[in-house]
């Protein structure tokens, strides 16, 4: 997959814009604020269907402006394609080659994106709503039925919390209500489960490479099940799920919540058997979490037979000079088309790969150089 040029109208700060891209790598600089990541975010927007800000659309118009838009080309699969994404009041609306389509049916078509932004290092630190919904989106990405079954598990989720806080139970409804959820969750940690140990099969080479011992370095998925359901089928493990939930009825009664299930469920980082958040460096941090979305990455190559793109929003203002050449080698080595952003492009003007380089003023790119 490859964005062969973008341009975008009334983006962000971005007026109007036009980039021709290198099939391989592409450097934006620029000082802060001046539309680095907004272009990524756009990038994004066109491979994923969302802002990777959680954005609205009314957020990303320039201001004055009634709406936005966006129009790429790609070169997937052995075919040219044309992607258009506006975004008018508070609605989104996607074209591919001139025909609707859903906001995120072309990641599998057309084009797909793994980005990494400073912010990412937050899925270490933050809680575990921001891991489990990593865990989802990578296996959404290569599984598309996984989005129906987390929003189909949330609304019986929120069913029967209603039922809790009445005070008359009905022992019926909540029965339904707690067999649904049983079937729904535990289609969501198999799912979970399987996908997390393809990360861990492909970590230990990224993180080698990235300059990191692989055997200080473990990701445990941890649940109310612990290892009891570990080895259960989906089946045995829905039974497992329905007698904890009819057992925590008095408890969940009086707090008015549902406490067993994949929604209290965590992904845990650890290092030398000690919290990576706690005990880890920064440094560490940062190409632990570069480590996790490279492999990502190579999930969604190998689920869609085709490389993403890779956007990483300056890496270098985490990373050293040993840092940043190991992940050029690497992405490198990959062959997808890269994205990159930073305020100094020192490091990438002398880059023996080919590519194209960017600078950015006022949402304003002028290129500045190009190599074969």
């Amino acid at each position: 997959m490859v964005l062969n040029w973008l341009r975008l109208g009334h983006f962000r700060n971005i007026a109007q814009a036009t980039l021709q891209f290198h099939p391989e790598l592409n450097v934006v600089i620029g000082d802060n604020g001046q539309g680095k990541s907004n272009l990524l975010e756009a990038v994004g927007l066109l491979a994923t269907g969302r802002s990777f800000r959680r954005a609205p659309p009314e957020a990303m118009r320039q201001n004055g402006c009634d709406g936005f838009h966006l129009q790429g080309e790609i070169h997937s699969y052995g075919l040219f394609h044309r992607l258009d994404f506006q975004g008018m009041g508070n609605r989104q609306s996607a074209q591919l080659n001139g025909k609707s389509v859903g906001l995120a049916s072309t990641m599998d078509r057309v084009l797909a994106a793994v980005l990494v932004t400073p912010d990412s290092p937050d899925l270490i630190h933050d809680g575990p709503g921001e891991r489990r919904d990593f865990l989802d989106w990578v296996v959404y990405s290569s599984h598309r039925r996984h989005a129906a079954t987390v929003r189909d598990y949330q609304g019986a989720l929120k069913a029967r919390n209603r039922l809790l806080k009445e005070k008359c139970l009905n022992p019926g409804e909540m029965d339904a209500w707690e067999d649904r959820l049983a079937v729904l969750g535990a289609r969501i940690v198999v799912s979970r489960r399987q996908w997390l140990a393809k990360i861990r099969e492909t970590l230990p080479q990224l993180l080698d490479g990235l300059g990191l011992d692989q055997r200080l370095f473990q990701i445990i998925y941890a649940s109310q099940l612990d290892e009891d359901g570990a080895a259960m089928e989906e089946n045995e493990l829905a039974q497992h799920y329905r007698t904890g939930l009819e057992g925590h009825r008095s408890y969940d009664h009086r707090t008015h919540n549902t406490s067993i299930g994949p929604h209290r469920d965590d992904i845990r980082f650890l290092l030398a058997d000690r919290p990576l958040a706690r005990f880890g460096s920064r440094g560490q941090k940062k190409r632990f979490v570069l480590a996790i979305k490279l492999a990502e990455h190579r999930l969604m190559q190998d689920a869609l037979n085709a490389r993403p793109l890779l956007l990483l929003d300056d890496p270098v203002s985490e990373l050293d000079d040993d840092g940043v050449a190991r992940l050029l080698r690497l992405v490198h080595l990959q062959g997808q088309q890269l994205l990159i952003t930073a305020v100094k492009g020192d490091l990438f003007s002398r880059a023996r790969h080919p590519h194209h380089m960017f600078h950015v003023q006022a949402g304003q790119f002028k290129p500045l150089t190009e190599s074969p």
